[in-house]
């Protein structure tokens, strides 16, 4: 893999154009991404990673229940295999033209796609010491599938261990499960956000709904002396349909971000994840962007205090 590493004087950024992800983001002499070497497996590389909705149709053989024994990654994604359309430093861009073939019903979608990623100046976006900032911009359209078919964007971050996901929603919310039930200590609802646990001590899924999602996300983890924080922000529309739902609960809309926290068993990870909403083939809109942007800081007991507290409203 033709890994190439962006310095900054904030720390660096590893992209790996060919496969259209961002392996790490480092500042201050912390990591802020779970990227193994070697990968457990082909598609498990690490870092920040494109996938598509809706999971019920591309990943489960059996979608009455979540058993991981009826699960792949579809072979479009296995490993995915991006051309690189420009690479330059602190910047590129990448396309894929892909297949996604439903796992268990004759359905199928044929994609576009385009991503790109830049450094974006230091100026205000990450104001603390060991400040980067990345601008994540992908573009889908849909070439040919089975009419009605939805698809959308489902944009993953893995981290290690040892830290919390904060969520801030639009009043208090409780985020619902993907799997069997998600431990009571492992999460706590407050009036303005949500706070999930990423310590390896279960495996759960848990999902919060559009109406509820107010377009950003954190993961915050310990360091000495404070905190290292990565932060996301993109856009969430609540009027539009969203693909992605519990398996039991395929009628309902479904939801704008997820949060996956791995036992060990795959590896000492979490997943920040979000959602854009559905595009259906021939029905409506075929095309469909966004555009993501990601801090990473490094910062002290008394940053971070201010920076929570403007972050959840609280």
């Amino acid at each position: 893999m033709n890994t190439i590493t962006w310095e900054t004087p904030a720390g660096s950024v590893r992209v790996l154009p060919e496969r259209g992800r961002v392996l790490g983001i480092k500042t201050g002499g912390q990591e802020s991404l779970w990227s193994p070497e070697p990968p457990p497996f082909p598609w498990c590389l690490g870092g920040e990673r494109l996938w598509f909705g809706p999971e019920a149709d591309w990943h489960w053989l059996k979608p009455d229940k979540p058993d991981f024994a009826f699960y792949k990654v579809p072979p479009a994604l296995d490993p995915d295999e991006w051309t690189i359309t420009e690479s330059r430093d602190g910047f590129f861009s990448s396309r894929i033209d892909l297949t996604l073939r439903a796992a268990h019903r004759d359905a199928f979608v044929k994609l576009r796609v385009t991503r790109s990623v830049e450094l974006l100046p230091e100026d205000g976006l990450a104001p603390a010491a060991g400040g980067i900032t990345l601008s994540t911009r992908t573009g889908l359209e849909i070439l040919d599938g089975t009419p009605g078919q939805p698809v959308d964007f489902w944009s993953l971050v893995q981290v290690p261990h040892g830290g919390s996901m904060i969520i801030p929603t639009v009043g208090e919310c409780s985020p619902r499960d993907y799997f069997a039930p998600t431990p009571d200590s492992e999460f706590s609802v407050h009036a303005s956000h949500v706070e999930i646990r990423i310590r390896g001590a279960a495996s759960f899924k848990l999902g919060i709904s559009p109406d509820r999602a107010a377009g950003r996300t954190a993961y915050v983890r310990p360091t000495p002396g404070g905190h290292l924080v990565l932060d996301r922000s993109f856009p969430v529309h609540p009027e539009l349909f969203y693909c992605d739902a519990p398996l039991d609960a395929q009628d309902t809309q479904g939801d704008a971000l997820q949060f996956y926290c791995d036992n060990g068993s795959l590896g000492a990870f979490g997943e920040l994840e979000h959602r854009t909403p559905a595009i259906r083939c021939g029905s409506g809109p075929q095309t469909l962007s966004e555009t993501a942007i990601t801090r990473v800081m490094l910062l002290d007991a008394t940053a971070f205090a201010g920076w929570k507290s403007q972050f959840t409203g609280a």
